[in-house]
């Protein structure tokens, strides 16, 4: 199965996500997917690309590495990120009405399957 099969499966069962993006630590997005129009998704995954490429260049990589997800709230919306091995990670992008906890749930049991993707 592969990863954009897995991601849209769960995207498909969050009320209220509006998309997510795979990216590499420099920012580079390396697959998306989104829910209606949502342009604004390579900008709010790059931003916390900034976030997450610092903590690991900065010598936080032993703090990340018992990080499971970092959670971000805004005033319009709530980003999750997930940090995955080989320096990965996930930002999915969720409305202020959505269930977080589900979300977080759900991601952490597609990560098995996730992983075995990008091996």
């Amino acid at each position: 199965m592969s990863f954009e099969t897995i991601m849209r499966g769960v995207l498909n069962r969050v009320d209220g996500a509006r998309g997510w993006a795979f990216l590499a630590d420099d920012g580079e997005i390396v697959f998306r997917q989104t829910v209606g129009d949502f342009e604004t998704l390579p900008l709010l995954a790059a931003y916390h690309g900034i976030t997450v490429g610092n903590y690991r260049r900065f010598g936080l990589r032993s703090l990340l590495g018992g990080i499971r997800a970092i959670v971000c709230t805004y005033d319009e919306a709530i980003c999750i990120l997930k940090l995955f091995p080989e320096d990965y990670f996930l930002v999915f992008v969720l409305t202020r009405e959505a269930n977080v906890g589900y979300a977080l749930w759900l991601l952490d049991e597609a990560t098995p399957a996730l992983l075995r993707e990008i091996e």
